[in-house]
């Protein structure tokens, strides 16, 4: 029971920290973090700049993590929503343009240091040492300063970063270059090759530079986030009696109703009261055709109204809607973490330490053995590999990918719940698909009524009360034949459902039971009366759902369920990224075989109860099968939970999508062959970026260490590596996964 509480008892925090610069510093956040008493999970997320936290309130308050968090030399606050991203990027420009106009000239007087580029004319005050030194100081320590402000608090707090690395090395650098400078002056003489000033100003510049990409790269990505937030109108206008006011959109409530007007964006989710028009859901479901919105159909918040005008009644506010779930959902995903981005940080947070260790050894191993006496040469050296090691690359690897393709992701209508739902997809090699609902269109309708003659309208009637509040794509369709039918349809007086099975209500002082035959039999109600009328409407592929009125049945509804058009092909492409396609439903098995042939499915399993379905994905997993179920229905709620990989269709019910890890915004089964394929392209991208951050740092410190690669170089490479990462993970917003 504590056991019990104390989950009850848990809450999410999301916090915005500044100051992180790579994946030493996310690590160390979460490491410290982590191992305060009542944090129960931490994950930082280096490229958005935010840690999600689950933690007791009970046992720790935000503030003391926060103030925890500044203690390790970063700032933190309770996330807010807003644009600072546009401010930074303007704030870093201005730094990095005053770097580059300070750098240039140094820069041109650099090439004396090459025979292959000495013959360049270079203006006479640019060669003088203290000429250099004016240009250098400001940016070492004024443009710079932030390097040594983050770099004192990580050693403060017995840690290294990049900031560490940057700092050390550009002030060897500079610290050298002003010795020698000092010593000319006074001695009269000039050598303009003694001294490395452009070497500091460079890394300081190239850093600044990198950071600068990555921050506007960033931004690209969060451009999906950005885009569904301004799809919420400031202004609504409500229907209050006979007036219409209009009024600012936080002020409507759940249950007023709302005028929508052509051109205008339905501001909230909601159901049609009045009207008919065409509404345009694409930036919110990604489906590119417009849906036709009659009377009780649903709206949801965002989507455009192209060409008439609705009343509709609001449903959810705040962030109860779709849109703002989805928003949520995004943000979530691309903060949360995958395994293989937890093992970058792992290596990343122990090689700034090796790194350290790896610059010292090169300056003893270089003034000691293989150039006694030259202290300068072999300071040098050090202050590349310093440079050239750093891991920035591969901490922005992982999270920047997660980045860019959840956000692409959403973009078609795929919502990811969590970065490590990312990876898991990838390597699902079953897919279980319920059929109602999600391979049919859940748009069933009731065909056939047989009862007592002239009790049709009665048995009708009686059954849609028993469904008023069922949640079932069935039970829809009986309330809507008895509603087109003009029959009055009341709430009944007790309710019961039967998670895949059916229904039993009390109406007008009668117990009403509609179900499945396994229902009647659990009833204890016989059904023989009507076995031949059962077994001529399963021939025809149909469902048949029993009405017993007081432990006696009394007729049968036939209900069909057309399949999607979209279901084959869906199919298809799923046989073709080499996934074994299953069907479940408790459905009858003439029925459901009916259907599996026309969506090309050979694997069924027919008459299934919720437990079956659990059941089934269990043994599939102990065969050692990655398993993924989809559906739509309260039924399916305990099979989503158990898969590996749950995914719920954007028309099913809110218990579904709740245990779902992925949610399409929309009933095209395609979607879930998308989803697949771009967790596979996503985490590819990551291999790649993990591979060449790798690679590089094997290449790249050897050369540093051989005296191959001047401080300068090994600064740009750093740079260009971190900015090549970015890139390559950009590509995932213009990459094809449909086939």
């Amino acid at each position: 029971m504590d056991e019990l509480k104390a989950e009850t008892d848990l809450q999410q925090v999301k916090l915005e920290i500044e100051g992180m610069t790579c994946a030493a510093c996310s690590a160390r956040i979460e490491k410290v973090v982590g191992k305060i008493d009542g944090v129960h999970e931490i994950a930082v997320n280096l490229t958005m700049g935010r840690a999600a936290l689950v933690i007791e309130p009970q046992r720790v308050a935000d503030s003391r993590i926060i103030e925890r968090i500044e203690q390790l030399g970063y700032k933190a606050k309770r996330l807010e929503e807003g644009g600072k991203r546009a401010e930074e990027i303007a704030g870093l420009g201005f730094k990095l343009s005053v770097a580059v106009l300070l750098t240039l000239p140094l820069l041109w007087a650099m090439v004396r240091h090459y025979t292959f580029s000495s013959g360049i004319w270079i203006p006479e005050l640019f060669l003088q040492p203290w000429f250099q030194w004016l240009l250098a100081t400001p940016v070492q320590f004024v443009i710079g300063a932030p390097f040594y402000f983050n770099a004192y608090k990580a050693l403060k707090n017995k840690t290294a970063n990049m900031d560490v690395l940057v700092a050390l090395s550009t002030t060897c650098a500079y610290l050298y270059s002003h010795y020698m400078t000092m010593y000319m002056l006074r001695s009269g003489e000039s050598n303009p090759h003694a001294v490395y000033f452009e070497t500091s100003a460079m890394i300081i510049t190239v850093v600044l530079f990198g950071k600068w990409l990555e921050l506007s790269a960033k931004k690209r990505t969060l451009r999906s986030i950005r885009r569904l937030e301004q799809l919420k109108p400031e202004k609504v206008t409500l229907i209050q009696g006979v007036t219409r006011v209009t009024v600012p959109l936080e002020q409507v409530q759940v249950g007023d109703n709302v005028i929508v007007l052509p051109g205008e964006t339905v501001p909230l989710d909601g159901q049609v009261l009045e009207g008919r028009s065409t509404v345009d859901e694409s930036f919110v479901t990604g489906e590119s055709v417009p849906a036709e919105k009659r009377q009780h159909e649903r709206l949801i918040g965002g989507s455009w109204n192209i060409d008439g005008m609705l009343v509709m009644r609001v449903t959810a506010t705040g962030p109860n809607t779709a849109l703002a779930k989805m928003i949520s959902l995004m943000e979530d995903a691309q903060g949360s973490k995958a395994e293989i981005a937890r093992v970058a940080d792992r290596i990343a947070s122990l090689f700034v330490p090796a790194v350290l260790t790896l610059a010292l050894l090169t300056l003893c191993v270089w003034v000691l053995w293989l150039a006694p006496g030259d202290f300068g040469g072999a300071l040098f050296k050090a202050i590349a590999v310093l440079v050239i090691a750093c891991p920035c690359a591969l901490g922005l690897a992982t999270p920047t990918s997660i980045l860019v393709g959840t956000s692409r992701a959403a973009d078609a209508g795929i919502l990811f719940k969590e970065g490590k739902d990312v990876e898991r997809l990838q390597q699902v090699d079953v897919v279980i698909l319920d059929k109602t609902g999600t391979i049919t269109g859940g748009m069933p309708r009731v065909t056939d009524i047989i009862g007592e003659r002239g009790e049709e309208h009665r048995l009708l009637r009686l059954a849609a009360i028993a469904e008023q509040q069922a949640e079932h794509p069935y039970a829809k369709a009986i309330v809507r034949e008895a509603v087109r039918r003009h029959l009055h349809v009341k709430e009944p007086e007790s309710f019961q459902n039967f998670a895949g099975l059916g229904v039993c209500a009390q109406v007008e002082q009668h117990n009403v039971t509609v179900g499945s035959k396994y229902l009647m039999k659990k009833q204890g109600i016989s059904t023989e009366k009507f076995g031949e009328m059962r077994d001529r409407l399963e021939a025809e592929g149909k469902t048949i759902l029993y009405v017993a009125v007081d432990s006696a049945v009394t007729g049968v509804l036939g209900i069909a369920d057309t399949m999607k058009t979209s279901s084959p092909q869906a199919v298809r492409r799923l046989k073709k990224l080499r996934t074994e396609v299953m069907m479940v439903t408790g459905d009858q098995w003439k029925t459901a075989k009916t259907i599996s042939a026309k969506a090309g499915i050979s694997l069924v399993h027919a008459e299934m109860m919720p437990q079956d379905k659990v059941a089934l994905i269990r043994t599939l997993q102990r065969r050692g099968k990655r398993v993924a179920m989809v559906g739509d229905g309260i039924n399916d709620a305990p099979a989503l939970a158990a898969a590996d990989v749950g995914i719920a269709v954007g028309t099913g019910a809110d218990v579904a999508k709740d245990a779902a890890d992925v949610n399409l915004l929309h009933s095209d089964l395609g979607g879930i062959a998308d989803a697949i394929a771009i967790s596979r392209a996503t985490m590819r991208n990551i291999k790649q970026n993990l591979g060449f951050a790798l690679l590089y740092n094997v290449l790249a410190i050897p050369l540093a260490f051989m005296g191959w690669m001047a401080p300068w170089i090994a600064g740009t490479a750093m740079a260009l590596s971190s900015v090549s990462v970015v890139a390559n993970a950009l590509r995932l917003q213009r990459a094809s996964w449909r086939s």
